[in-house]
């Protein structure tokens, strides 16, 4: 008799890459409780633009666990590129034929929201072979995708909607991340069902962390943990810190390449901003010990989410400040771990001006209490008992 598979599939992220680690924590957990997993990917890496080298991809697969499959695909330059475009395509049709006659009715596979034209190519698998198919909406396209050009962005939404309005109905199930990626899916499919189940935290990296109290002292220390793209806009707290020589900020995961940089960069200097540091690309181990001598974990995104780094700030038992109206914002409110600001400089400066140590306390007592609930290891078995 044929054993069940599980196929997981993350074009842009494995064990190779550097960020994005959710699907490899799913595989190792899945291979644990003795799944049998076949793990696809390919040979370019998405953050880095350029490819990995044979070596790489033997180094990592000698131990795994599982079989790691790694696509050959076409590299692009530019995160908005026909190029990409295409490679996304390419990667798509290639594994759909490749599944076409490995799969059968007893497996399953779980796979990413984007790009769109895999969502595409994994339901005419499910149409075809009868198997068992979950998406874990991590990201919503077209709606996330930055692109300043009316005429091309609606070029790009045409292209996404050929691929998203035949095929999301048919999915078995999904995942979403932030409760408003379930809308997102609602434009497409009214009745796939969909579960929220948040990234959360890596037990292997942050399961020692200890609780240390909140002691006043003559500066509090605020982080944000982010490379400066357009999504990230740290404007109004540089706004306070110019005025407020007891606030210091650190700036975790900007190597000088983020859309954002220069005009950051500018700001300090130009304004002689000294209570500030930012640091390049932090090892994730790294992370662990940066982030635990400081007292606010600080989230300044305009658009909707909740990512990684709200569970990094949670991991380090950080009370977290959220700027604007959104999936965050509403997640720290809600489970009363910090708080929410309108997105200016104004609004931001009166909420810490006002913040006393016995506030902070009580928010990172908080913050600990609802932890454990958003690890990964309790998240798995959730994702588990919806695919089971």
């Amino acid at each position: 008799m044929k054993i069940a598979k599980l196929y997981l599939i993350g074009p842009t992220e494995s064990v190779l890459t550097k960020r994005g680690n959710r699907f490899p924590n799913m595989a190792k957990f899945f291979v644990e409780e003795g799944e049998e997993i076949v793990y696809y990917t390919s040979n370019f890496y998405h953050a880095e633009k350029r490819f990995f080298s044979k070596q790489e991809i033997n180094e990592v697969t000698q131990s795994l666990g599982y079989k790691l499959k790694v696509l050959n695909v076409l590299g692009y330059y530019s995160n908005v590129s026909p190029r990409r475009v295409i490679s996304n395509f390419l990667f798509s049709i290639q594994l759909f034929f490749i599944l076409l006659f490995k799969v059968s009715k007893q497996d399953k596979i779980i796979l990413p929201s984007r790009p769109v034209e895999l969502i595409f190519f994994i339901a005419m698998l499910k149409l075809l072979r009868g198997v068992k198919i979950y998406l874990d909406i991590q990201d919503i396209w077209p709606d996330a995708l930055e692109i300043e050009n009316k005429r091309k962005k609606r070029i790009f939404e045409i292209y996404c909607n050929l691929y998203l309005k035949p095929s999301l109905k048919h999915y078995t199930g999904t995942l979403h991340v932030a409760p408003s990626f379930k809308l997102w899916l609602r434009r497409y499919a009214k009745k796939t069902p969909s579960s929220f189940v948040s990234l959360g935290w890596e037990n292997e990296r942050w399961s020692d962390v200890v609780l240390k109290e909140y002691k006043e002292s003559n500066v509090v220390k605020m982080v944000c943990v982010a490379q400066l793209q357009h999504q990230i806009d740290v404007m109004p707290i540089l706004e306070v810190l110019r005025n407020n020589k007891k606030l210091h900020l650190t700036i975790l995961g900007e190597d000088g390449t983020g859309e954002r940089y220069n005009e950051v960069i500018n700001y300090i200097n130009t304004h002689n901003i000294t209570n500030i540091e930012i640091l390049g690309k932090i090892d994730r181990q790294e992370m662990v010990k940066h982030l635990m001598d400081k007292d606010l974990g600080v989230l300044p995104m305009i658009t909707s989410s909740l990512p990684n780094k709200i569970f990094d700030y949670m991991a380090a038992m950080l009370p977290i400040i959220v700027l604007g109206d959104n999936d965050s914002s509403n997640f720290v409110v809600e489970n009363d771990i910090g708080w929410q600001c309108n997105f200016n400089s104004e609004d931001l400066d009166v909420l810490l001006q006002s913040l006393k140590a016995k506030d902070i306390q009580s928010k990172k007592k908080q913050v600990v209490s609802i932890r454990d609930n958003f690890s990964r290891q309790v998240l798995h078995k959730k994702i588990k008992d919806i695919i089971t």
